[in-house]
This record gives structure tokens, C-alpha cells and sequence, in this order.
């Protein structure tokens, strides 16, 4: 009886043994999505249309914040200096393909071999720092990678703060 019972809460196989799934785009959803972004103009979120759109703001200097109003308010003396410190990386990511090229895929293929090729010149700068200061590589990469992820918050919050 013990044997009876176990057995019938035990998975068996039924007359179906196979599954077959077939995933189909829904046309009817992506021509609603596209509507809503074209509506609501989305696709300055999104990315820009063009390489020209992409330099132009590289190089001009914005406050980056809007006003309560929806006004833009001028650049104040800390946006002139962070623009000026971070104009290189400004001008390097603006080389990124926009996403309208090739459905996003050029502009992902690009960024991913940015990705890596920026990873490895700072892995090796900071093996060469930690060599420099007399660090191991374990110690200088965990340095490096917390600073790398906390100091953008850091400045952030404290722009935030001052404005």
C-alpha cells in the first residue's frame, strides 16, 4: 500500500512525450510600440538618429538637468569643468554607430568591442600601477573595479547636492 502511494505522486510520462513550441513575432504589438514611441518621442531616450547628432552633443556643454518648468537651465562653472575633463570620452563614444544602423546591431557590435578593448587597457594600467606601487594584481583590481563603480555615484551625488 506504502509502494501504491508513493508511486502516484511520481511523475509519468502520458501518451504525449514531445512538445513542439513555436514563438512568432507579433506584428500587431510591434506596430503598436512603434506608434507609442513616435507619440511620445521616445526616441530621444532611445538614442540619436545620426553621427552629426551624436558630435554636436559631445561638444556642447549642457547643464543636464531641466528645470521644474521644462526650461533648460545654463551650464553652471561645474558643467564647464566636467565637460572639459570628460570631452575625450565624449568624442570616443560619439564614434558609436546610433541605433537606427542596421537595427541596433551596429551600434551594439561597436560598444561591445569598445567594452572590451577599454577593459583591457585599464586592466593593464592598473596591473602596471599595482607593479608600480608594490601591490598584487588581486588587491589592485579589487581597488580599481570598486573605484571604478562607486566615484561616478560619488560625483554624481555630490552635484546633486551643491545644485
Amino acid at each position: 500500500l506504502e509502494i501504491k502511494i508513493a508511486e502516484m505522486g511520481r511523475p509519468m510520462l502520458g501518451e504525449h512525450v514531445k512538445l513542439e513550441v513555436i514563438i512568432e513575432e507579433s506584428y500587431e504589438f510591434k506596430s503598436t510600440v512603434d506608434k507609442l514611441i513616435k507619440k511620445t518621442n521616445l526616441a530621444l531616450l532611445i538614442g540619436t538618429n545620426s553621427w552629426r547628432e551624436q558630435f554636436v552633443e559631445a561638444i556642447t556643454v549642457s547643464s543636464g538637468d531641466d528645470d521644474e518648468c521644462g526650461e533648460e537651465k545654463l551650464p553652471s562653472c561645474f558643467d564647464y569643468v566636467m565637460h572639459f575633463l570628460t570631452i575625450f570620452w565624449k568624442l570616443l563614444f560619439a564614434f558609436v554607430p546610433p541605433t537606427d544602423y542596421w537595427n541596433g546591431w551596429a551600434c551594439f557590435v561597436v560598444s561591445i568591442t569598445v567594452i572590451g578593448m577599454l577593459t583591457a587597457v585599464i586592466g593593464d594600467l592598473a596591473s602596471h600601477f599595482g607593479c608600480t606601487v608594490g601591490l598584487k594584481d588581486s588587491v589592485t583590481a579589487v581597488v580599481f573595479v570598486a573605484l571604478g563603480t562607486s566615484v561616478p555615484g560619488l560625483i554624481q551625488t555630490s552635484h546633486t547636492s551643491i545644485t
